[in-house]
């Protein structure tokens, strides 16, 4: 199957009639395989492996979780937040639950170590690369519907498989990329980012191999960099050139990595325009926005709604206080790299403003630059 991006071919490497997986039989806990990727300064000594939930909505349910969490001084694990993830409430749970187990080494210095990440993967054990017959007639009518311009049909076929669930990681990858090209279609490019980029967390180097992911990421890049998220996208870059075979691609995008470079050096304050969500499909989730500044020097403007407080986990600091205007604060270079979580209630709205370096005082304001305008809100897609 291929999924047709800007002028570039993005190939799902699935020959969608032949890679069909077993059929579709219930799964013992013990058949699941779970890998946790870790980023953070924190020295682990016990990280217990999350299992898979006893309780599955679904059957042949695979997933994804990403979790933000502070090392304590002493080395505990505490105050998780589930950023993103893909297959169901249950699994986040169970990621939030075995991180209470987690010991590290205890700090050097007394103080916490609040920017720690992990990357969980469940996996069936045996699965392998393929797709349910069931699955593949989904694709099939999508891409078809796609192909013939009928961008209703192909809407209705993505969100019956957005509700239906409990696919395996590899057909999540091909059905967030092709939810991605129905957002694109009709018009929507800020959605088509996101899907994109759901699609890439989840993958893995069978889901989408080489020459696809160079091309996904050339995709989110000009993206990023068309909507604003100038922090992104040089992130986006940086992940680009470590892939090899990438070097064409990255000379394509030299221009435009100038021109954001020079934007970000000097200029005028950049705008993240910002609605507040719940990311875990649960009841027990907590409605945040989260994003990565470019720039150290921040504030708040246009509160829309209840909007009520922030938290900055750095690598070697952690920065909260009430979201107000009219204020800025200030993320010292010294500690490391940074991610701003903000908490209120569901639907509220609020600008979050990047000042330049030496210029914080400045009045003039880059509109082009939404650092981020959407944020997909999984209680209305369970995959």
């Amino acid at each position: 199957m291929i999924i047709r991006t800007r002028g570039r071919a993005l190939f799902c490497r699935a020959a969608l009639a032949l890679l069909i997986a077993a059929p579709v039989t219930a799964v013992a806990d013990d058949d699941y395989d779970t890998n946790v990727d870790y980023n953070g300064l924190a020295v682990a000594i016990d990280r217990a492996l999350p299992k898979a939930p006893r309780h599955r909505p679904r059957r042949l349910q695979e997933a994804w979780v990403q979790m933000s969490y502070v090392v304590t001084p002493d080395g505990r694990a505490v105050d998780p937040i589930i950023i993103n993830s893909s297959g169901g409430a249950q699994f986040e749970d169970e990621v939030r639950k075995v991180s209470e187990s987690w010991r590290f080494e205890p700090s050097v210095t007394g103080a916490e170590l609040p920017f720690n990440v992990t990357n969980t993967r469940f996996t069936i054990r045996g699965r392998g690369k393929g797709t349910t017959r069931r699955f593949a007639r989904f694709a099939q009518h999508i891409m078809r519907n796609l192909h013939n311009g009928d961008v209703e049909a192909a809407r209705k076929e993505a969100d019956t498989a957005l509700n239906l669930g409990g696919w395996n990681l590899y057909e999540s990858t091909i059905l967030w990329l092709m939810v991605g090209r129905v957002e694109g279609a009709e018009g929507d490019d800020v959605d088509k980012l996101e899907m994109y980029r759901r699609g890439l967390a989840i993958s893995d180097e069978r889901s989408l191999q080489r020459d696809a992911r160079i091309d996904l990421l050339e995709d989110i890049f000009e993206l990023e960099a068309k909507f604003g998220q100038y922090s992104a996208a040089m992130q986006t870059l940086a992940v680009l050139k470590e892939v090899r075979g990438s070097k064409a691609a990255v000379k394509r995008l030299e221009a435009r990595t100038e021109e954001i470079t020079t934007i970000l050096e000097s200029g005028p304050v950049l705008v993240a325009n910002a609605i507040v969500v719940n990311p875990c499909n649960c009841d027990a989730g907590v409605a945040l926005w989260d994003y990565i500044p470019v720039r150290r020097t921040f504030s708040f403007a246009n509160l829309n709604g209840n909007v009520e407080r922030f938290e900055a986990r750095c690598e070697l600091q952690r920065l909260s206080g009430a979201v107000e205007t009219d204020q800025q604060w200030t993320l010292e270079a010294d500690w490391g790299f940074c991610q701003i979580f903000v908490f209120g209630d569901d639907g509220a709205t609020f600008d979050f403003l990047e000042h330049a370096p030496g210029n914080e005082d400045s009045d003039a304001v880059d509109e082009t630059a939404v650092a981020r305008n959407h944020v997909l809100d999984r209680r209305s897609r369970s995959q």
